[in-house]
């Protein structure tokens, strides 16, 4: 039997201990890319309904106003109160959907009615004009559905699936914001514990995510009210047709900087002027000037204390445009989060970067100020080591 000495199982233990390292550092990069490959697989299947995510979120974050008052009301009975906040929110909003969905649609039939116009002179009254085109008989329509089956059962194909869609958004709308408010926070607790970023990182983005829902609730969508609903009182009070279409139209526009709103109002005084009623036409050009474009100006940085979205009025405009053409209509919301999130993430880096300058200044620093004890004290030992 041979005996080996201490040397040899030293040796042993440290080659055992670096085989052990090299493929503990194995086992953590192959972890580390089959984490990646999950998490983006796991982003890929749940993208399709990703926004309504984003908006329960965001709902959930401006519902906690409502939420807390009621579960100290309850009895700190979080889940009745959640409930009883989104039942709230549902009432509140399905008369405002169907509000939205009939003047959507008397918008829409606004614009295709103009686009038919050949002329402009033409198209200007129709704005201002109140007949009505004579609805098609059912022997017509029956002809266009006979003559066009194939493509008829396409569009309701179409149809019956974005229904589908948006009734499973819907419920994770629902879902999602009542989750959130009962467990929101174990939710960011553990987001918090297992994020590849530091907290105080994290709490910025949240911080970020937040302000950017509220800031399009409130900043944008509140200024572009309050527009839209004196717009619709002017053309109500000077006898425009279809008041609340144009109000919805004024509403939309009213987030393009410099001519936003005087897109819809301008075309509708000229057309008024056209038609004889010079009168109603300076009154709405006098209102639009004085009043509807003046109100943006009073009414927005009131809003802005209350939901400030960090970003300029042109680049969320940019963003909003960019979104819808590259993601479709939920580009208004997603492209304006990224924007933001990607600014906050070159705030971070910014900061970082500042604060490791001045570290590195205040080291420096400590460094000359320290006296050079060592360098004297080898040099004042250094004939005595030689002597010796």
């Amino acid at each position: 039997m041979v005996n080996r000495g201490p040397r040899c199982d030293g040796m042993v233990a440290a080659t055992s201990f670096k085989n052990m390292r090299i493929r503990d550092g194995r086992e953590q990069r192959t972890l580390k890319w089959f984490a990646l490959a999950l998490v983006t697989a796991a982003a890929v299947l749940l993208w399709p309904f990703a926004p309504w995510v984003i908006l329960a979120a965001w709902g959930a974050a401006g519902a906690r106003r409502v939420h807390r008052p009621l579960t100290r009301f309850l009895g700190d009975r979080p889940r009745i109160a959640a409930a009883l906040t989104i039942g709230i929110g549902v009432v509140l909003a399905v008369p405002i959907g169907v509000v939205l969905t009939l003047l959507m649609a008397n918008a829409i039939d606004l614009v295709h009615k103009l686009v038919a116009s050949d002329r402009m002179q033409e198209t200007l009254r129709h704005l201002v004009s109140t007949d009505d085109t004579q609805p098609p008989s059912s022997s017509d329509l029956m002809g266009l559905v006979m003559s066009q089956g194939g493509r008829a059962w396409e569009i309701t194909q179409q149809v019956v699936g974005t229904a589908a869609r948006g009734v499973i958004g819907l419920v994770i709308l629902i879902a999602g914001t009542y989750a959130m408010l009962v467990d929101g926070g174990r939710l960011y607790a553990w987001i918090e514990q297992h994020a590849p970023i530091s907290a105080p990182v994290l709490r910025r983005f949240a911080n970020a995510f937040t302000e950017t829902g509220r800031g399009l609730l409130v900043g944008i969508v509140g200024a572009g009210l309050a527009q839209a609903v004196v717009a619709t009182i002017i053309f109500v009070l000077i006898g425009v047709p279809q008041p609340f279409a144009l109000g919805l139209l004024t509403f939309l526009l009213s987030v393009v900087p410099a001519v936003g709103t005087s897109v819809v109002w301008l075309p509708v005084a000229a057309g008024l002027a056209l038609t004889g009623r010079t009168g109603a036409a300076m009154v709405l050009v006098i209102a639009g000037v004085a009043v509807i474009g003046t109100i943006d100006n009073l009414v927005r940085p009131a809003l802005a204390r209350r939901g400030h979205l960090q970003l300029p009025t042109f680049v969320v405009l940019v963003a909003m445009f960019s979104g819808v053409m590259t993601m479709g209509p939920w580009g208004l919301l997603i492209a304006p989060l990224v924007v933001r999130l990607a600014k906050e993430a070159l705030s971070i880096l910014r900061d970082k970067r500042i604060d490791g300058a001045l570290v590195s200044s205040v080291h420096h620093e400590e460094l000359a100020e320290r006296p050079p004890r060592d360098a004297g004290t080898s040099l004042q030992d250094a004939p005595l080591r030689s002597g010796s």
